[in-house]
């Protein structure tokens, strides 16, 4: 039975506050050089602790895929250089080693410069980052052992290291993360012998054209399964004719090369030991945004995964959609009414607060929708007062005058550091180590504030549009 709407969604093009809200930054005009009134110095002042057995190693590298190519380089190459970055269980550090700067002098302004205008700061906002430090050291010498590893994707026009507190958590407890950065794909790149890639400006177009699709907006902040299935066709056609609709496949490759080479120790020498201590037959992928999604197809096509994770993200292709991912599945959704509530309300297509029974961006993906709260191993929490663009380490390295809203409600996004670790952690050392526990249970209990999506509420709108269950 096709699903018939109760409001229709926008078809002309949104203004521009809701299109950028929408994708999780913004292209306005923002400062390229410093500005005299901008309070750096409350920026980057403290890094939160780590917890767990292990000390936390990271390294940097570059591998050259031969066979594929960068098509959005300003001169289409005949290769891809990917950059890669882990994190992984360490040796104690020498007494006097130093940890890595969360950025580097070069990365200060390059890394981050697409998603700091989101948030209304200058280009150099960050640049006290430099100064502070990390709790990974670079190189360090990794622990004995095998480790299950987590393949990471980052959301789109962000930068590998966006989840550098998750990263260190999950690798102090006995997890080997690698995060992949795809040329010109990516908002910035420094690879480890100094040169920089940039985002390509046909990579922002393709943001606005896809933002110009009203269906867009149903489909990420949906009324109800009934108006998001309804928008679907025409989100994923328009959606197709964008970078957005077509890198997906072109970034799953990308995971799939590194793991491919990580696994036949063909890396440079500085990646070997990681390289060996990651067990393959123990894999997981995670990602936030763009990346989110993503992970979620990487788990699908990999016999050896054990666990998907999506933070926050939306879906990019029809695969998932009314479709059972293959392997126990945590997603981790913001709270769309904030972003609604600073859209024009003619855009503001979400409707009631924000709940058990709130519909969330994934509702239509990673279950078959009439089989909805069947199983028992996918996760659906809901973290409210926080906006899509907080899900990262922005929260933890953002404190300027004024951004906070921007982020979300404060107490909120004070806790969310401590929110993704845990939720994370206790879901990995459930599925991926088989550590026993009541997960996620035992984890809402130190956070009361939290939702857990009712998957019966999704079954239940499914079978009120005809939806039945399949054999």
């Amino acid at each position: 039975m096709k699903p018939t709407p109760t409001r229709p969604h926008p078809t002309h093009r949104p203004p521009l506050r809701a299109t950028l809200a929408l994708l999780g930054f913004l292209l306005a005009p923002s400062p390229t050089s410093a500005q005299e009134d901008y309070d750096y110095g409350a920026n980057c002042t403290s890094w939160p602790s780590v917890s767990g057995p292990h000390a936390v190693g990271t390294v940097e590298f570059e591998l050259t895929d031969s066979l594929r190519s960068a098509q959005y380089a300003p001169e289409p190459t005949a290769h891809r250089r990917l950059y890669v970055r882990a994190w992984y269980p360490a040796q104690a550090p020498d007494p006097d080693a130093q940890p890595r700067p969360y950025f580097t002098e070069a990365e200060v302004t390059v890394l981050p410069g697409m998603l700091l205008p989101a948030l209304q700061q200058p280009a150099d906002a960050l640049r006290g980052c430099a100064n502070l430090a990390s709790n990974s050291y670079q190189a360090a010498e990794p622990r004995p052992g095998s480790f299950p590893v987590i393949g990471y994707n980052h959301g789109y026009t962000s930068y590998p290291a966006q989840q550098t507190a998750l990263f260190e958590h999950l690798a102090a407890n006995g997890y080997v993360v690698f995060s992949v950065g795809h040329p010109y794909e990516s908002g910035g790149l420094v690879y480890p012998n100094g040169d920089a890639l940039l985002l390509s400006p046909a990579i922002l177009e393709d943001l606005m054209r896809y933002a110009a699709n009203g269906a867009s907006m149903t489909v990420h902040y949906p009324p109800s399964v009934a108006e998001a299935l309804e928008a679907v066709p025409e989100y994923l056609r328009e959606l197709r004719k964008t970078s957005l609709g077509q890198l997906g496949p072109v970034w799953q490759a990308d995971v799939r090369f590194v793991l491919d080479r990580l696994e036949d120790m063909n890396v440079p020498a500085s990646a070997e030991g990681v390289a060996a201590a990651i067990d393959h037959g123990n894999r997981g992928y995670m990602g936030m945004s763009y990346g989110g999604y993503i992970a979620a197809m990487l788990a699908q096509d990999d016999h050896r995964a054990k666990a998907a994770i999506n933070l926050d993200g939306g879906y990019w292709t029809g695969e998932l959609i009314d479709a059972d991912v293959r392997t126990p599945f945590l997603m981790l959704n913001s709270d769309p009414t904030v972003v609604m509530a600073t859209m024009p309300e003619e855009f503001n297509v979400y409707r009631g607060t924000y709940g058990a029974h709130a519909p969330t961006a994934g509702d239509l993906a990673y279950e078959r929708l009439a089989a909805a709260g069947v199983r028992d191993d996918i996760h659906r929490i809901m973290i409210p007062g926080v906006q899509h663009i907080a899900v990262s380490d922005f929260p933890e390295v953002l404190g300027a005058p004024g951004t906070a809203p921007l982020l979300g409600e404060p107490e909120m996004t004070a806790k969310l550091t401590a929110i993704q670790n845990d939720f994370v952690l206790g879901f990995l050392d459930r599925y991926m180590k088989g550590i026993g526990s009541n997960y996620p249970a035992n984890v809402l209990e130190d956070y009361p504030e939290l939702f857990v999506r009712d998957r019966n509420d999704i079954r239940q709108q499914a079978e009120a549009l005809g939806i039945g269950a399949r054999r």
